[in-house]
C-alpha cells in the first residue's frame, strides 16, 4: 500500500522541485499542533500556491493516530530544550480551579508549540531534498 501510495506521488505531472515542495510544506503542516486542521490546511495551500494536493495530503498525514503521540513527544521535549524550561507539571487534581488549568495549560502550550514549528521546519527541509532526490532518480530511470 505504501509502495503504490508513493508510486503515485512520483508519477505526477509535475518537476521534482515542484513535487519536493508540496512534499515538505505537507511534512511542516502534519508536524505543525494544529490538529483537527491539517487536512483544511493542507488544501488551502494547494489551492493558494497551486501546489499538487496529493504530496500535500501525504506529507500532512505523517501525524495520524498512530504516530502522534511520539511525534508530539518529542516536539514537546525539544521546545522545553530550546527554551530551557525546566518548570515541573505540577496538577493538584483533588484541588483544581479552572485558573491553574489555564496556568499549566500554558507552560505547557508554549514549548509544545515551539517544538511542533522547530521539528516541522527540520524534517520539512529535510523531506525537500529526499524527495527532490528521489524524484530526479525516479524520472531518469522511467
Amino acid at each position: 500500500m505504501i509502495r503504490k501510495k508513493l508510486r503515485k506521488l512520483f508519477q505526477l505531472d509535475c518537476s521534482p522541485q515542484i513535487l519536493a515542495i508540496s512534499s515538505a510544506v505537507g511534512v511542516m503542516i502534519g508536524f505543525s499542533p494544529y490538529v483537527g486542521f491539517h487536512t483544511a490546511l493542507a488544501i488551502g495551500i494547494s489551492f493558494i500556491f497551486s501546489l499538487p494536493m496529493y504530496p500535500l495530503l501525504l506529507g500532512a498525514y505523517i501525524t495520524n493516530p498512530f504516530t502522534m503521540v511520539f511525534i508530539y513527544a518529542l516536539c514537546y521535549k525539544v521546545g522545553r530544550w530550546i527554551l530551557r524550561d525546566d518548570t515541573p507539571i505540577d496538577i493538584d487534581w483533588t484541588n483544581t480551579s479552572l485558573t491553574e488549568l489555564f496556568e499549566a495549560a500554558r507552560t505547557i502550550l508554549l514549548p509544545f508549540f515551539a517544538g511542533t514549528h522547530l521539528i516541522g521546519l527540520i524534517f520539512g527541509v529535510i523531506t525537500y531534498f529526499v524527495i527532490y532526490y528521489i524524484a530526479v532518480k525516479y524520472r531518469q530511470n522511467t
